[in-house]
């Protein structure tokens, strides 16, 4: 569980850039942006990126667009809180 949470932090971290850094269109358009960026395989993330948005944390659109949504903001809003919500 601990390394599951470490890596949805991680992948929660990233889109909260993305929301910071364009608020018009807060996402990361592909899964393959997100592989990079985390020096992770799509195999590794897949499955988090599931349990993420299934759990309501992200808005998934079509083409793998992904959008952090407003629980996923909260979660986000300081490290404290993303720690709470993923405890390792």
């Amino acid at each position: 569980m601990g390394a599951d949470n470490t890596l949805r932090r991680r992948i929660l971290g990233e889109f909260r850039k993305a929301h910071e850094a364009n608020k018009e269109a807060p996402f990361l358009h592909t899964r393959q942006h997100l592989t990079e960026r985390l020096g992770e395989t799509y195999e590794v993330l897949a499955p988090q990126m599931q349990f993420l948005e299934q759990n309501r944390y992200l808005h998934w659109k079509a083409s793998d667009v992904f959008k952090i949504s407003p629980k996923g903001l909260r979660a986000t809003h300081t490290p404290e809180d993303l720690a709470r919500e993923f405890p390792d």
